[in-house]
């Protein structure tokens, strides 16, 4: 029986113990506090399983072969990328409901530029991807659709907020988000 457990070890029938000192028998003996295995998942030998990489490759590879011809090739990692995006969705998405909502119950401009200025969703993915700087989490998303996201929660957030009819939250939107941004224009 597991109890306490953590990312090196637990307390295994009581006695604290580290993960890696256990023997492939006492490994597949683990029960977790509420029953139940405490591995995800053991190979044969009762060592923990690791070849994710080969797994993922392989279902995609059925996948391909089975249903869908242009099933891309996915691996551990494509994980992380799928939650960087999901997550800024999310991030951004809940950045502009709460700046409008700021607008709208203050009609102050500095609350909100003070609320911008302390809550950006690059820095808190940046933490949750543990990069060093939000320059390595900008080129991370460098490939995903980032104006897009930005974009939606922008139109969807004044719209959802009462402040400006969908009409005109799409006119400023693209305005905002212009590729034809001419330097010294304001």
């Amino acid at each position: 029986m597991v109890t306490d457990p953590g990312p090196r070890g637990g307390r295994v029938n009581g006695v604290r113990r580290s993960w890696d000192s256990l023997t492939p028998a006492e490994r597949r003996r683990l029960v977790a506090p509420e029953g139940g295995s405490c591995l995800l998942a053991v190979k044969s030998g009762g060592g923990p399983f690791t070849a994710w990489g080969t797994v993922f490759e392989r279902t995609s590879d059925r996948i391909r072969a089975r249903f869908e011809p242009r099933f891309p090739h996915v691996w551990p990692h494509r994980c992380r990328h799928t939650f960087s995006m999901r997550t800024l969705e999310y991030l951004v998405t809940g950045h502009y409901r709460q700046a409008a909502k700021l607008v709208r119950d203050t009609d102050a401009d500095a609350a909100l530029i003070f609320y911008l200025s302390k809550a950006d969703p690059l820095l808190v993915l940046r933490d949750l991807l543990g990069h060093s700087t939000v320059l390595t989490t900008e080129k991370y998303l460098r490939r995903l659709d980032t104006t897009r996201i930005y974009r939606d929660a922008y139109e969807g957030a004044g719209a959802a907020a009462g402040l400006a009819c969908d009409a005109a939250a799409e006119d400023e939107a693209a305005a905002e988000f212009s590729d034809d941004f001419v330097e010294g224009e304001a």
